[in-house]
């Protein structure tokens, strides 16, 4: 089954990238000078983004990332157990952070918590990020779970708009 997770710890997101033959990049154009890159991405060589990603070095990607207090929303697997590509950068919370975390240093790889998405925790952003969930869908899933926990993906089948396709997508993405 298929997995959603988030991460905060630097060695953990080059090892996943890195396994997939990606690497750290910006759009070029966007950013202000060598201390901003802008938007930040992964570019895996073959797939779209090429001719409007920059590489960037780790130590590079890793200021921005740090500066803009982002978590890496990744999947180890599809739902049909192949080596998935899909990730995403999302704001960080609260919870990303581990308590004896040290700060950021150019250099470095600091230590983050990595975790899996919960339907009853996740923030419109993260649904937004899966696999067939777009903003409407997610708004109405953080709707839906003010009235009570979600015990399953099949819950979500309350509400409207949601067929069974996206329920098990849901169940292969989400813990």
């Amino acid at each position: 089954m298929a997995s959603a997770n988030r991460t905060t710890d630097h060695q953990a997101i080059v090892d996943w990238v890195e396994a997939r033959g990606g690497k750290p990049a910006h759009v070029k154009r966007t950013g202000n000078d060598s201390s901003d890159p802008g938007i930040l991405r992964i570019d895996f060589p073959g797939f779209s983004g090429g001719g409007s990603l920059e590489e960037l070095d780790w130590d590079s990607w890793f200021d921005a990332f740090e500066q803009n207090q982002l978590a890496f929303l990744y999947q180890e697997k599809t739902g049909d157990g192949q080596q998935s590509r899909f990730s995403k950068l999302v704001r960080r919370r609260p919870e990303d952070e581990m308590s004896d975390a040290t700060p950021h240093q150019r250099g470095s790889r600091r230590k983050g918590r990595t975790s899996r998405v919960d339907l009853n925790t996740a923030s419109e952003e993260e649904l937004d990020a899966l696999w067939g969930v777009g903003p409407a869908t997610a708004r109405k899933i953080v709707e839906f779970r003010r009235q009570g926990r979600i015990e399953s993906p099949e819950d979500l089948m309350q509400i409207d708009g949601i067929d069974g396709a996206t329920v098990q997508n849901l169940a292969q993405q989400m813990r």
